[in-house]
């Protein structure tokens, strides 16, 4: 199929149209291609890999009309010793359950009309790729990243004794001033070594939510460094409190925070891989023994920010209803496409994530004073759902270089 011209294969696609049957066909492939190219183009996919759930593994919520998944969390249980004529502690087990909800991701119904579409260049694989695909895959990794956040928020409020989604205020958010001199503990988060050695401990704990202050040391963000790493895996294994005894399995970190590691001296790595990465780059696929995921999409993940995660298992899920579904449709001379997926995805564990933070500020909701830290959230956290995926190109406000005008 890759040897036919992309005039031919897009106009193949609308005559396909023409039929019942061929729209059942075409329906098919879209749907087997779409899903195929949002596995290798989704981080949420490769840090929880997608479980296909039925009606039959499904309930209905008692709170709305729609089906919800119930997960059961295995009990807490504990051995003791004993003499031979000692007896266990009768403890009743109950086991803890939560439900999953469902929702629909869905692409814009795109349309064309079947002259202009048989004169594209692209083959109509390329169109549906940079349209569905992209549009799914960024909703999926943006809701995912926003649970994840959650959860990492949630396990720190825990550390601090805090109530659970209440507002933070300026002595309580987790800035590089509060963990200095403030007491505040690392444990759903953890911030860099440098941030740390630079920031201003002079500072109120105020100056520390806006990265414009004098807390945060000037840089907006630090390069990641090897012990930063360390720091981040630590968490993991605690000293006996609450979310110890587990491993981090991998990490997400941008392209951005990537190219960080070709600046790691010979110190941090050894005379080989540092020449290594002189000539090709950092190419290999762990650091300190962990794997990776890298990501270009810093609207989502933004740069400054690494989230590490335990094995699946001890995490959470990413459950599919239904599979993605293409349709296409042909009225007239005009032609429709478009893709659905119904999803549930869910952090089990709050513990099987940790977030390592390049700045100084604070992303957390200050509440009242949330104009404190106005600055931070909006360069730090995912941007809004309809910014997604924004465009380089200024082809059509007519900017290309050599500009020519025709008179």
């Amino acid at each position: 199929m890759s040897s036919v011209p992309s005039e031919v294969l897009n106009e193949l696609f609308v005559s396909k149209l023409d039929t019942e049957a061929g729209k059942e066909k075409i329906a098919a492939l879209g749907g087997d291609y779409i899903r195929d190219r949002l596995r290798e183009e989704s981080f949420a996919r490769k840090v929880l890999p997608p479980k296909t759930v039925t009606r039959a593994d499904c309930q209905v919520s008692v709170n709305h009309d729609t089906l919800v998944k119930i997960v059961e969390v295995v009990p807490q249980s504990r051995a003791m010793s004993m003499s031979f004529r000692g007896q266990p502690t009768a403890k009743y087990y109950t086991a803890p359950r939560f439900e999953v909800p469902f929702h629909t991701v869905g692409s814009e119904r795109y349309e064309q009309t079947e002259q202009e579409l048989m004169a594209y260049t692209l083959p109509i694989t390329e169109i549906i790729r940079r349209n569905i695909v992209n549009d799914i895959q960024e909703v999926e990794d943006s809701v995912f990243l926003n649970h994840v956040e959650s959860a990492c928020q949630s396990l720190q409020q825990d550390a601090q004794s805090l109530t659970f989604g209440d507002a933070y205020t300026t002595s309580t958010s987790f800035t590089a001033h509060n963990v200095k001199v403030g007491g505040i503990p690392e444990v759903g988060k953890v911030k860099g070594v440098d941030v740390l050695t630079h920031s201003d401990v002079s500072q109120s704990a105020a100056d520390g939510n806006d990265e414009s202050a004098a807390d945060s040391g000037q840089p907006l963000s630090f390069a990641v460094q090897k012990d930063d790493f360390i720091k981040l895996f630590q968490l993991f294994t605690g000293s006996g409190n609450r979310g110890s005894r587990l491993r981090c399995d991998q990490f997400l970190m941008t392209d951005t925070d990537f190219e960080d590691l070709n600046a790691w001296a010979l110190s941090d790595m050894g005379d080989k891989i540092v020449g290594e990465t002189t000539v090709d780059g950092y190419k290999y696929s762990t650091v300190i023994g962990r794997k990776f995921v890298r990501t270009l999409k810093t609207d989502i993940l933004r740069p400054g920010n690494i989230y590490a995660f335990t094995a699946p298992e001890y995490l959470g899920g990413f459950l599919v209803l239904n599979k993605t579904k293409f349709y296409a449709d042909k009225e007239r001379n005009r032609v429709s496409f478009e893709a659905w997926e119904d999803i549930g995805m869910y952090i089990g564990n709050v513990a099987g994530c940790r977030k390592l933070e390049l700045y100084a500020g604070s992303v957390e909701n200050l509440g009242a004073s949330a104009a404190d830290n106005l600055t931070t959230r909006g360069d730090r956290l995912p941007v809004a759902e309809d910014q997604l995926g924004g465009k380089n190109n200024l082809v059509e406000e007519g900017v290309t270089h050599p500009a020519v005008s025709q008179f």
